[in-house]
């Protein structure tokens, strides 16, 4: 699974791709299902361009609490085959980013989306200091 973090995005007029950060990537290749070297290779350049990335975390920056995308849910076809969990933080009740785990369609989302909803909060508590 890989997290995706929005860390300073603001509502700008223009984009700055810069502001998210993605790590961990190659752990996907871990997963049966996403080992399709095809597949993977489309992920990967979503994940260089970032656009799609950013696309759905604006989306998700919009919404409250803990959002959930399921294969073509999300709307794009590089994360056909994976899992978005994702949940907004605030400082001082203003939405400032995204915090998400990429990761297979069969991930653990028992585990996930609570680990996603708590460190979003946490994060957003960090950075009121």
């Amino acid at each position: 699974m890989i997290d995706a973090i929005n860390l300073a995005h603001q509502s700008v007029p223009t984009k700055q791709y810069e502001d998210v950060v993605l790590s961990g990537a190659t752990n996907l290749m871990d997963f049966q299902e996403l080992s399709d070297v095809s597949n993977m290779r489309h992920l990967f350049e979503a994940f260089s361009q970032k656009q799609d990335i950013v696309h759905l975390l604006d989306r998700c920056m919009n919404a409250e609490g803990v959002q959930i995308f399921i294969g073509d849910e999300s709307g794009y076809q590089p994360f056909g085959e994976c899992s978005l969990v994702t949940a907004p933080y605030t400082v001082d009740d203003k939405m400032v980013g995204v915090l998400g785990v990429i990761g297979p369609t069969r991930m653990s989302y028992d585990k996930v989306i609570p680990l996603v909803d708590v460190t979003a909060k946490v994060l957003g508590e960090a950075l009121k200091s």
